[in-house]
């Protein structure tokens, strides 16, 4: 867990954006705008297998870090999607020990978990990959949960799990919220806290996702050590819609058409 010690340890905040369009145009101008990280999207969005290698690599060869969240529960994706050459996954609903320990076997080679050997890493990585893959890519859990908050000091106690990102949506849910307006509950507020003292505690990467600039800056003077902001599709809506409502209302300001 070399690196997510390194980069927890470090006074740097990671951003990063999910990426729900499976084009490598997408991948390409994420990378660009120089996010730290890009989370390719393969449990909500359309991502196949084909389109995720194009994607990683693209993302690679600009010099960034590309992630890839799994389905819930598909821990052969976890192993595909490193041989595919991913540098990180994202694994949702981890929600005690045992789902833990089924995402560190799969994603870590012996002696860590059963990760098998395959691949085209030898081409990109160099042949010496199996030795400093267990190290240099990230096991990111999910909590997301009411009983993932229960079980974080037994969940961040299996070797092989770098960190958590925390989706605090599903949590509110799981705890009875509601969808919209939960942020300033005490209950959800201080789930949250737990979990993220659970996490630093035992020396691992602490995530979330957040949903506006103010809670971004919020969370980062909280100890978070790493920020995603929503996805490149919110980046486009909420582009397009202020730019569709400033150009009415340039419009109407002129003359009607006669």
């Amino acid at each position: 867990m070399g690196q997510a010690q390194a980069n927890s340890s470090s006074n740097k905040i990671i951003l990063g954006i999910f990426q729900a369009l499976p084009l490598q145009r997408i991948s390409r101008y994420l990378a660009r705008q120089g996010w730290d990280w890009i989370i390719l999207d393969m449990q909500h969005s359309s991502f196949d297998f084909e389109t995720a290698y194009e994607c990683i690599h693209t993302i690679r060869d600009a010099g960034l870090t590309p992630l890839v969240r799994v389905p819930i529960g598909d821990y052969t994706t976890i192993q595909r999607a490193l041989d595919l050459g991913a540098q990180g996954i994202v694994v949702p609903m981890v929600n005690s020990r045992t789902d833990a320990e089924k995402a560190a076997r799969a994603g870590k080679y012996p002696p860590l978990g059963n990760r098998s050997v395959g691949g085209d890493f030898r081409y990109h990585t160099g042949a010496d990959h199996v030795c400093r893959s267990n190290a240099e890519t990230h096991l990111l859990v999910q909590i997301e949960h009411i009983d993932a908050v229960h079980s974080a000091d037994e969940i961040f106690a299996v070797e092989g799990v770098d960190g958590c990102l925390m989706g605090p949506t599903d949590l509110a849910l799981s705890m009875s919220l509601p969808e919209v307006g939960f942020e300033n509950d005490p209950r959800h507020r201080g789930a949250i806290q737990r979990a993220l003292d659970s996490c630093r505690s035992a020396g691992r990467l602490a995530c979330i996702n957040a949903y506006n600039l103010i809670e971004a800056g919020e969370r980062a003077r909280q100890g978070f050590h790493c920020i995603t902001l929503r996805c490149e599709v919110d980046m486009f809506m909420d582009a397009g819609r202020n730019l569709l409502a400033d150009l009415r209302r340039k419009v109407g300001e002129g003359q009607h058409v006669r």
